[in-house]
């Protein structure tokens, strides 16, 4: 997978040498998977709280295009955190199970990318691009 503009981090976007903490100041709210397009959409807005910087952006948007695997993974009844939580980004060789991911700030174009929520939602994703998009 290609990142077009941008990187992962483990908890985090970094567009243009700034990064944005997905963790303590975004709420993922939406996932959207167009099978037909071939599309997946994560969405992050903003905490309304007063304790988020001003500037950070009002929304964040990741899409990967041409997805080839896509893999949600139950919650978590146990755990009393929400689906909004991001919890960690990961990667996993295509062949490893999923709980085989681990942190990197270098994603290597083959493997799948992993996203968990404190929920114990986790996407399991590969595909052509990834392309993310801020907004003020």
């Amino acid at each position: 997978m290609q990142f077009r503009d941008f990187v992962f981090g483990h908890i985090e976007v970094e567009v243009e040498g700034r990064a944005y903490d997905l963790h303590n100041f975004y709420a993922a709210s939406a996932i959207n998977y167009v099978a037909l397009e071939r599309t997946l959409t994560l969405r992050f807005t903003r905490h309304p709280e007063d304790w988020v910087p001003p500037e950070e952006a009002r929304q964040i948007t990741v899409t990967f295009h041409e997805v080839s695997y896509f893999r949600a993974e139950g919650r978590d009844p146990d755990l009393a955190e929400d689906d909004c939580v991001l919890h960690a980004i990961g990667t996993v060789e295509p062949d490893a199970e999923t709980e085989s991911f681990y942190l990197s700030d270098n994603i290597p174009a083959d493997q799948h990318l992993v996203v968990c929520f404190a929920s114990g939602l986790t996407l399991r994703i590969q595909a052509e691009e990834a392309r993310c998009e801020i907004d003020f």
